[in-house]
C-alpha cells in the first residue's frame, strides 16, 4: 500500500528585530497617550517631534520632568514619553512648579510646555523670573495667536491687524517671547514653524540638553499663513 510522504511545515522567516536607539529603547517606549486634540493640531506635530528627538539622543524617559500649566498646549505632555514624570500645574505657574521640582532634584532633566496665553498673558511675570534665575529647563511655548480653549480671542502674541472671524481686528503690539528671552539672558533661544518638520526637529536637537542655563523655543502653529508665523530663519541662538 502506497503512502504519502509527510511534507513539513514552512519554516517562516525571523522577523527583523526592532530598530532600538543607543540606550536600547524602541521609539513607543516613548510615546504618550492618544491625543485629543483637534486634527491638524500643530501641537500634535510638535509631541512628535519631541518624541523623535528623546529617541534619538537616547535619554531616559525616567530621567526626564514634564511640566505646564493650562491650555491647549499644556495638555500635550499627556501624548508624549507617558514613562516620564509629569505635573500639570495651574494657569501661569509652570515656571514656580518648575524651579521647586529642581530644587528638590537636581538630576533631573525638565522640560516645560506652555502656550502663548500661558506664558505671555497671565503667566508673563512667572515666564520673566524663570529666565532672570538661570533656572535650567527646556521651555517650550506653543505660540498660535489665539486662546484656543476659549473660542479663538486674540492673545498677547498676536500680530497687529490679525482678524477674528468675528470681524473684531488687533490693534495691540504683540510681546515677542524670543526677544524677551534673549534680553534676559537665555542661552539658547530659537524659533521654528509646527508645519516644518525638518526644521524643527534639527532645531531641537542641535540645542544642548539644560545643564548650565535657560534655554527657549518657540513653536508656531497658526494656521492663518501669517509671516511672523513661518520664520524665514531656522532658529535664533544666543
Amino acid at each position: 500500500m502506497a503512502t504519502t510522504p509527510a511534507t513539513s511545515a514552512p519554516v517562516e522567516a525571523p522577523k527583523p528585530a526592532a530598530k532600538t536607539n543607543r540606550i536600547g529603547l524602541q521609539v513607543l517606549d516613548y510615546r504618550g497617550g492618544k491625543t485629543t486634540l483637534c486634527a491638524g493640531c500643530g501641537h500634535n506635530a510638535i509631541s512628535e517631534r519631541i518624541i523623535d528627538a528623546f529617541y534619538e539622543m537616547g535619554i531616559k524617559p525616567e530621567r526626564l520632568m514634564k511640566l505646564s500649566g493650562i491650555g491647549c498646549s499644556s495638555k500635550s505632555p499627556a501624548y508624549f514619553m507617558s514613562r516620564s514624570h509629569s505635573f500639570n500645574s495651574v494657569h501661569g505657574r509652570m515656571p514656580s512648579v518648575a524651579t521647586g521640582a529642581l530644587l528638590a532634584n537636581r538630576t533631573m532633566k525638565a522640560l516645560g510646555v506652555s502656550g502663548d496665553g500661558d506664558t505671555a498673558s497671565i503667566g508673563v511675570g512667572q515666564f520673566v523670573h524663570l529666565m532672570r534665575r538661570n533656572v535650567p529647563v527646556i521651555y517650550i511655548i506653543e505660540d498660535n495667536g489665539v486662546y484656543g480653549l476659549t473660542k479663538g480671542q486674540f492673545s498677547a502674541t498676536a500680530d497687529i491687524g490679525s482678524k477674528l472671524k468675528t470681524g473684531v481686528i488687533n490693534d495691540l503690539p504683540p510681546i515677542d517671547t524670543c526677544s524677551l528671552a534673549i534680553q534676559l539672558g537665555a542661552t539658547f533661544v530659537g524659533r521654528s514653524f509646527s508645519g516644518d518638520k525638518k526644521q524643527l526637529l534639527a532645531m531641537r536637537l542641535r540645542a544642548p540638553l539644560p545643564g548650565d542655563r535657560r534655554r527657549v523655543r518657540s513653536r508656531h502653529n497658526d494656521q492663518r499663513g501669517d509671516a511672523r508665523r513661518q520664520p524665514s530663519a531656522p532658529a535664533q541662538v544666543t
